[in-house]
Parts: structure tokens; sequence; C-alpha cells
């Protein structure tokens, strides 16, 4: 009879065991298999093909709107998904997930594509007050951080594209940075240089009428500019895919 007893106390200090090692594997893999709103977590995406992070990410946020992943060279906390949708105005207060946030996401341009487009714009908040994605743009107010961050990639499922920054300055009242349709090349290059020319330093990068670019904008916290509408632009050419 105590022999019985004595197996079944063991029975019962052995469930009890099993379930909290049950318990913390799921919420252990639970932790690893979550990537936060913001910035992409490198265990998630640990693949040999780069260009699989993209269906990595779709798949994890349930969410089919991703279409690339954004990264500074050099800034291991800058890696963020990439949505877009059929307007400019859903992903200003909707995360990856498609739910409510004021502080939305980072998004393409409608009109563009990632992998072909001759240009391609990128939005995202920046705040006074939170950490936002494309907060850390403002460190390109530094001409030193520049030098040490020159490069962009944007990452698709179809591969992973170069950009190289020529310009960085704060727009306040010329909007025709947001134009994509250009008549000629004449007309084109004649667009990218001017954005070159307004840039706050010399970056010594060389332009092409053959050149595709990417834009960055965000809400700029620059004190030096008093204008209510103020926007940082950072951009760059496309120097290899």
């Amino acid at each position: 009879m105590k022999k019985r007893k004595v197996l079944i106390i063991w029975a019962s200090v052995l469930l009890i065991v099993g379930i909290y090692i049950v318990r913390d594997c799921y919420f252990t893999t639970n932790n690893t298999e979550t990537i936060s709103n913001t910035k992409i977590d490198e265990k998630i995406v640990e693949v040999d093909d780069k260009t699989k992070e993209v269906q990595t990410l779709q798949n994890t946020y349930n969410n089919q709107d991703i279409k690339g992943i954004v990264s500074i060279e050099g800034e291991d906390s800058f890696k963020f998904p990439i949505a877009q949708t059929t307007d400019n105005d859903f992903y200003l207060s909707h995360d990856y997930y498609r739910n409510y946030d004021k502080y939305g996401s980072i998004y393409a341009d409608y009109r563009v594509d990632l992998d072909s487009s001759k240009k391609i714009l990128l939005f995202g908040h920046n705040s006074s007050y939170i950490d936002t994605p494309f907060g850390n743009l403002e460190n390109y107010y530094d001409k030193n951080y520049y030098d040490e961050h020159k490069y962009i990639y944007i990452t698709t499922s179809n591969s992973v594209y170069k950009y190289e920054i020529f310009s960085v300055y704060v727009e306040t009242s010329d909007f025709t940075y947001m134009n994509i349709n250009f008549s000629n090349d004449e007309e084109w290059y004649s667009h990218i240089t001017k954005l070159q020319s307004k840039s706050l330093y010399n970056t010594d990068v060389s332009l092409d009428k053959s050149d595709n670019i990417l834009i960055m904008q965000t809400c700029s916290n620059n004190p030096n500019y008093k204008e209510k509408k103020k926007y940082l632009l950072v951009i760059s050419r496309k120097v290899f895919e």
C-alpha cells in the first residue's frame, strides 16, 4: 500500500514538472516567433537566402502587404519591414498586423514597385516623445554619421538592392520630390540633380540620368526650421542589385 502511495506521489510530481516544462517551451516558442512592430528580430530570419526574409515576415504577421525590408549598413538597430497597400493612408495609422496604431508602419508609396520603379518613396512617422523607426533618420543631420552610414539596403522577395545616399535635407514647401512621372531622361536628370543641390552637405556622389533613386521621408524635428510642415528627406541612388 505504501509503495502504491509513493508511486502516486512521484507520478503527480512528474506531471506538475511536465506541465511547467511544456508551459515554458510554449512561451519560449512564442517569444522566438514574434517580431515586434518595429525592429525585425534577427533570430527569426536566420536564412541563407535573404530574399526569403520577406516571406517569413508575411507569414509571421499574416500580412501579404509586407513587400520588403529596409536596413542601413552599419546600423544593426535599423532593419524594418516595408508595407504597401493601395493607398498612402492606411499604414499611417496601422501596424504590420493591420491593427490600429497611431504611429503606423514604414510603408512604400502605393504607386511604386520596390523591384522595378525608377523612384521609390518610403514613409514613416517621427516623434519627439517616443522612439520611432524613421526617427533614426535624424542622425543624418550629422555629416559624420553620414560618412559611416552611406548605404541603404532594400530587400524584396526577388533581390537585395544597395543604395548610396547622395542628399539629406529638410523640405518645407517644394513637394515635387513626390513626382514619379517624367517625360524623358533629361527631365529626370534635372529632377535628381535638383534634389542633390538641396543637400545639407556635400556627399561627393556623381549622378547619372540612368540612376534609380530611393527617397525616405519622415517629419523633421530639427529646431532650425520653424515651419509647421517640415519633412526630412534621405535620398539615395541604386548602386547594384
